[in-house]
């Protein structure tokens, strides 16, 4: 079964003040207008998302969501180059959104009922789903199989609920980043990685002797 994974968040900023808990005035800010008056946006984007996103060759944000983001700025702004990018994580992607670091964030982020309490997603760019991705001769062929084995994920992110929820018994192994998360199963740190199939698809293409299972998770 598919999800929306990827999605663009827009910065609605809401700042709450007022004199009593009781009574809380809420204001919203014109993040197109601040944009505009700038001159530039400023984005929230992850670099280690290949091929949504990433660093190219000469070091300068490259992938699909950067196509996006300056289809966006040239549609607004009228320069697809007006664009500070910020980069985020898991564990401050929402966070700079909430505190109005940056204008919007793009990126690989599951819809869940609990985060749209506190932030405004766009329509969905792009639909994925969650996928385990495991070397070509494993013995694991479906979710139920990463009970007692090790399984590597992305820490804050819904993957880490995953085998939670599908295989209990399933020893994680947690990194801070998706760069991280690759690098140390490329190192053999882990069984089986569990991520969004399009940035695994990404893995696979640099790294031969794995394989994406067929079956698509949701946390």
């Amino acid at each position: 079964m598919k999800k929306v994974l990827c999605l663009l968040l827009l910065a609605a900023v809401f700042v709450f003040s007022g004199c009593s808990k009781s009574q809380k005035k809420v204001q919203v800010t014109d993040v197109l207008q601040i944009a505009q008056e700038r001159g530039k946006f400023i984005v929230g984007i992850s670099f280690d998302s290949k091929p949504l996103c990433f660093l190219n060759q000469n070091k300068e944000p490259d992938g699909f969501e950067i196509d996006i983001v300056k289809r966006i700025a040239k549609d607004i702004l009228g320069n697809e180059k007006a664009v500070e990018y910020v980069e985020s994580n898991g564990y401050n992607s929402l966070s700079l959104v909430s505190t109005g670091k940056v204008d919007f964030l793009i990126d690989s982020t599951t819809i869940t009922p609990q985060r749209e309490l506190t932030t405004a997603f766009s329509e969905p760019y792009y639909t994925a789903g969650q996928a385990i991705l495991v070397k070509q001769n494993s013995p694991i062929n479906t979710v139920k199989d990463l009970n007692k084995r090790k399984v590597v994920i992305k820490l804050n992110s819904t993957a880490e609920q995953t085998p939670k929820k599908f295989a209990p018994a399933a020893i994680l192994v947690g990194y801070k980043t998706t760069q991280e998360t690759f690098e140390a199963f490329a190192q053999g740190e882990g069984d089986a990685l569990i991520s969004d199939d399009a940035i695994l698809i990404g893995f696979t293409l640099e790294h031969k002797g794995y394989k994406i299972l067929p079956q698509r998770l949701l946390p």
